[in-house]
C-alpha cells in the first residue's frame, strides 16, 4: 500500500486529479492492479488515499507548529491569544478552500475501509500530540481544564466541520463571530491563568 501511495502521489502532483493515471501508477509501482482495487476500490480510491495522507501531515504539521508556539507562551490568556490568531489566519479564502477539501476528502474517505481506518489511527496520534500540547499547558500553569485534556484535544480537533459549514455563508461578520465565540468556549473549557508563568 505504501508503494501505490508512493507512486501515487508522485502521479497527483505531476499531472493533477483529472490526469490521474491508475495504470501507470501501478505499472511504475511494480503492484498487481487486483490489489489495489482490492485495498482501493481503483482510481478514486488512490486519489482519496493520498488526500488523506495530506490531511495527516498537515493535521501533524499544525500540532508541531502549535506546541511550539505555546511553548513559548507565559501565560492562559497568551495561549488562547495565539489560538485566536490561527483561527483568525484561516479566515481567508485560502483557509475556507482548504476546510471544503478536507470535508471532501472525509467524505470520500469513509467508503474505503483501509482509509477510514487509517484516518481513525492518525486522527487518534493527532488528537494525543494536542492533547500533550494542553497537558504541559497544565503542568506550567497557564490552563486549569474543565474537562480531560484528551477530550478538549477532541473537541478542538472537531472544531473546522462546524467552521466549514459557517464558510458557505463567506460573511467575515459571521466568520469573526464564530471565532468570538470558540474561544470563549475554550476559555471556558481551558480556564487560562492571567498571570505570566515560566
Amino acid at each position: 500500500m505504501a508503494l501505490i501511495l508512493e507512486h501515487a502521489r508522485e502521479e497527483l502532483d505531476s499531472v493533477g486529479p483529472v490526469k490521474f493515471n491508475i495504470m501507470r501508477v501501478i505499472e511504475q509501482s511494480g503492484v498487481s492492479k487486483s490489489s489495489v482495487y482490492h485495498h482501493f476500490g481503483g482510481r478514486d480510491g488512490v486519489i482519496s488515499a493520498v488526500e488523506v495522507q495530506r490531511l495527516i501531515e498537515e493535521r501533524t504539521a499544525s500540532n508541531a507548529v502549535l506546541s511550539g508556539l505555546l511553548e513559548q507562551v507565559t501565560s492562559g490568556d497568551e495561549l488562547l491569544d495565539v489560538i485566536e490568531g490561527g483561527l483568525r489566519l484561516a479566515s481567508n479564502q485560502a483557509g475556507r478552500e482548504a476546510r471544503s477539501h478536507r470535508i471532501a476528502v472525509l467524505a470520500a474517505a469513509q467508503h474505503i475501509p483501509v482509509l477510514v481506518e487509517s484516518l481513525r489511527e492518525q486522527s487518534e496520534m493527532a488528537d494525543r500530540e494536542l492533547c500533550g500540547v494542553l497537558e504541559n499547558a497544565v503542568r506550567r500553569g497557564l490552563i486549569n481544564p474543565t474537562e480531560k485534556p484528551d477530550d478538549i484535544a477532541r473537541y478542538i480537533s472537531s472544531m473546522f466541520i462546524g467552521r466549514s459549514a459557517l464558510d458557505t455563508y463567506e460573511s467575515v461578520e459571521r466568520d469573526a463571530v464564530w471565532i468570538r465565540m470558540s474561544i470563549e468556549v475554550l476559555r471556558g473549557f481551558l480556564r487560562p491563568s492571567g498571570r505570566q508563568t515560566r
